[in-house]
């Protein structure tokens, strides 16, 4: 049986202080939800990133000064550098130190230009030995369009699969993402939970809980149905 349980993530990294997010179809919002929710509970945040993140306001950068309580209060974006409007990565003792001035550090340790499902190099992706829990987010959107239109590095993905560029993205292609060697690289499952995003794109909602279920009956995975946009997030089990 499937169980479906209303949930706020915000409750599950409550008590940890490193948090980092990887894959596609939602990071950065998912980040900005987590982190006002933080602060609407008296956290202060620093969002950061081991690749790149725009530089919103309001944000510093990590030159020869190291983290302050004099920075932006109660959030704070942070980079190494400030390059082409963009915040570049920062390094695990750079994330420790921010770790003494702020409640939480949120890390978008992945990137995917804005593509809901993700092909890693063999460089990615750049989690933090620090992580003390992972998010793995892939867009559901992904089931409405072909391999080129919708994974991240689609030419990698091609040249390992033989898929076809305009092969669909069907459940089963989709699925196929959740392995050590793609989308769950370096990720302990014990430690993260796959966060199946814009849930509300889908015409056919059946696909996604059918997805959910299966990604559930594997023992060690926690899977959440979410539509960040629309602030609802659902975890489901199989029980």
């Amino acid at each position: 049986m499937l169980h479906f349980r209303r949930i706020d993530p915000v409750h599950s990294i409550q008590p940890l202080k490193y948090v980092s997010f990887i894959g596609g179809g939602g990071k950065t919002s998912l980040i900005e939800y987590l982190a006002k929710r933080l602060i609407g509970v008296g956290q202060t945040v620093a969002i950061t990133t081991t690749t790149k993140i725009y530089a919103r306001p309001p944000y510093r950068v990590l030159t020869e000064e190291n983290a302050s309580s004099e920075w932006a209060r109660p959030l704070v974006r942070v980079g190494k550098r400030l390059e082409n409007g963009k915040l570049t990565g920062v390094d695990v003792e750079d994330i420790k130190q921010l770790g003494k001035v702020y409640d939480k550090i949120l890390i978008e340790a992945d990137g995917a230009k804005g593509k809901p499902l993700k092909f890693p190099a063999s460089y990615e992706p750049v989690i933090p030995a620090i992580s003390e829990k992972v998010y793995v987010l892939a867009g559901l959107d992904a089931l409405s369009g072909t391999v080129d239109d919708k994974v991240f590095r689609s030419e990698l993905f091609r040249h390992v699969t033989g898929v076809d560029s305009h092969t669909s993205v069907t459940p089963e292609l989709f699925l196929g993402f959740f392995s050590e060697h793609i989308m769950l690289k370096g990720v302990d499952p014990g430690q993260s939970s796959i966060m199946l995003n814009k849930y509300d794109m889908l015409d056919d909602k059946d696909r996604a809980v059918e997805i959910a279920r299966r990604l559930a009956g594997r023992k060690s995975l926690s899977v959440i149905v979410a539509s960040v946009l629309f602030r609802s997030f659902y975890e489901v089990r199989v029980v």
